[in-house]
């Protein structure tokens, strides 16, 4: 399993979703709240898209990220309740206390499984494409995803949405950090313009500054480098 995760291997995905069966698959992104319309207190949301009719190739192609489409927001939301004990959380733009959050939380996952998830996290985060979003003295773990776009309904091989979904400690953590760049561009001879080498770099940057200011210590194994927590 660690290495599906790591290599972002379509193969092993596929397997395990066609393993859940096409119903099962369908409950579990329901149940994140992947597949209806968030509430917020903004008005306007948009509403994801997904097939009309739920077949076997359908599930297989939305294991590894084709046929399905969610808001950033969302997906930051689905991504805390894999990490955070298995809790979601409806979001607000309102300040709220810790009581307030747990008092609309839904368990979706299990806290085993919700452990399981932050060892892959972290696993990826430093063995994975999440390499490139490691901050000396955090424990940043997350999940790349390199996705063609869609064009005119269809999807186009040569243009690229990259995205990286991490959360900070991984031990325990506090934050979730979602990048995502629309066409990503790369040097010539840097290779193609993968999420690992664009979306997570920038999650570097973005917890580097901002944790400090969040309150986030940083903590140093005796060699100066992260401690890599075990589960």
């Amino acid at each position: 399993m660690p290495e599906i995760f790591q290599y972002s291997s379509n193969i092993g995905t596929a397997k395990i979703a066609d393993t859940v069966g096409t119903e099962g698959h369908k409950e579990f992104l329901t149940r994140l709240g992947l597949l209806s319309r968030m509430q917020t207190e903004l008005p306007e949301v948009a509403m994801p898209t997904q097939p009309r009719q739920w077949k076997k190739i359908n599930s297989i192609t939305i294991s590894f990220g084709h046929g399905v489409s969610t808001t950033p927001l969302q997906t930051a939301i689905a991504g805390a309740a894999l990490v955070n004990g298995g809790k979601l959380i409806e979001p607000t733009f309102l300040p709220r206390t810790v009581e307030q959050a747990d008092a609309v939380a839904k368990q979706v996952i299990k806290p085993t499984t919700s452990r399981d998830m932050r060892f892959l996290f972290e696993w990826n985060g430093v063995n994975g494409s999440g390499r490139n979003a490691r901050v000396e003295g955090f424990n940043v773990g997350g999940k790349t995803g390199t996705a063609d776009k869609v064009v005119n309904g269809r999807y186009v091989h040569d243009k690229n949405f990259n995205a990286f979904l991490s959360a900070f400690p991984m031990e325990k953590p506090e934050y979730v950090v979602l990048s995502f760049i629309d066409e990503p561009k790369t040097d010539k001879g840097n290779g193609a313009a993968l999420a690992g080498t664009s979306a997570a770099p920038m999650v570097h940057d973005i917890i580097t500054r901002s944790a400090a200011i969040l309150g986030v210590k940083p903590k140093f194994g005796k060699d100066g480098s992260a401690l890599l927590v075990s589960y």
